[in-house]
């Protein structure tokens, strides 16, 4: 299963600003003097990114995506798309993705850090259409776009349950055009432990999910923060209501949208990509937890 792809290996501007005022550095300094032996403080802070087809080949090569869900329609998660599955060729068995309406055209991209390719391959697999197999035949895959509440078999063996988005929730995005708030909110459960993956959703996602969900039922071990880390994302009752043990951000702290703060007085930790490069999360079916950064280093443990 793949959530979202971003296939950036360069510092967006605003971690450039973070990270030197981090370190009490210009961002000139940060960019072009070697603080790491032969390296700049950037060129560090950019081996820390890993590409997901590299990621992929490493660790699943050759192996289908059987479930690829798409959060919701913006370009930084789905950066790679054309890559990951077109070049590549990856196999994708299902593709999820909401009922929005946005539409893009080629000139959008013009001047953007994104390219217009990434969203012409989403277009198709939305679709159900794939790049042509070796051997010249269609790829094809199902597609699914799956709502509040819904469940099918493999959903429930594989410990899925979907939070949002609602049809209220994808028509007011539609209306608005802006897409944030259909964003997939999927709630993982192993082990006696849970996750909770939501994409970008905001205030009215989460007021939306607290409407429909106890505490019990949000109850989670770890937290993927909303909107990259951002106060957007940040809804504080409902991250009191699923009172995580450790938030990841992803990107993380922005110099004037940042929420850590916010999360960490609820979590007992709140890591950053920024600073852990890759993180991974690994749950034990005896329910412990381990989380590494991107060198494999246990950097957390969640104990029984």
């Amino acid at each position: 299963m793949m959530v979202d792809i971003n296939n950036s290996k360069s510092l967006p501007e605003s971690d450039v600003e973070a990270l030197a005022e981090d370190k009490g550095l210009s961002t000139y300094a940060f960019k072009h003097f070697a603080s790491l032996g032969t390296r700049s403080w950037e060129q560090h802070y950019q081996s820390l990114l890993v590409d997901p087809y590299d990621y992929y080949k490493e660790n699943f090569p050759g192996r289908s995506v059987f479930r690829y869900v798409q959060t919701h329609p913006d370009m930084d998660h789905m950066s790679g798309l054309h890559r990951f599955f077109w070049q590549e060729r990856v196999n994708i068995v299902n593709f999820w993705d909401t009922a929005h309406t946005k539409e893009l055209t080629e000139d959008s991209f013009d001047h953007g850090k994104y390219a217009y390719i990434d969203w012409a391959v989403y277009s198709c697999l939305r679709l159900g259409v794939g790049p042509d197999k070796p051997n010249g035949d269609p790829q094809e895959h199902k597609v699914i776009k799956a709502e509040r509440g819904d469940s099918a078999s493999y959903w429930d063996e594989d410990g899925i349950s979907v939070l949002s988005p609602t049809p209220e929730l994808i028509s007011a995005c539609n209306e608005r055009e802006e897409y944030n708030d259909c964003s997939y909110v999927l709630k993982f459960d192993h082990a006696g432990r849970s996750v909770i993956l939501p994409g970008d959703a905001e205030k009215a996602t989460w007021n939306s999910i607290l409407a429909r969900y106890t505490k019990e039922d949000l109850l989670c071990d770890v937290l993927k923060a909303s909107h990259h880390g951002r106060m957007s994302g940040y809804h504080e009752e409902a991250v009191s209501a699923m009172g995580p043990d450790t938030v990841i951000c992803s990107v993380g702290k922005k110099p004037s949208t940042d929420a850590s703060d916010e999360y960490a007085r609820v979590a007992n930790r709140v890591l950053s990509t920024r600073y852990n490069g890759s993180i991974k999360v690994k749950i034990w079916d005896d329910g412990d937890i381990w989380i590494s950064d991107h060198s494999g280093n246990r950097i957390a443990t969640i104990e029984v």
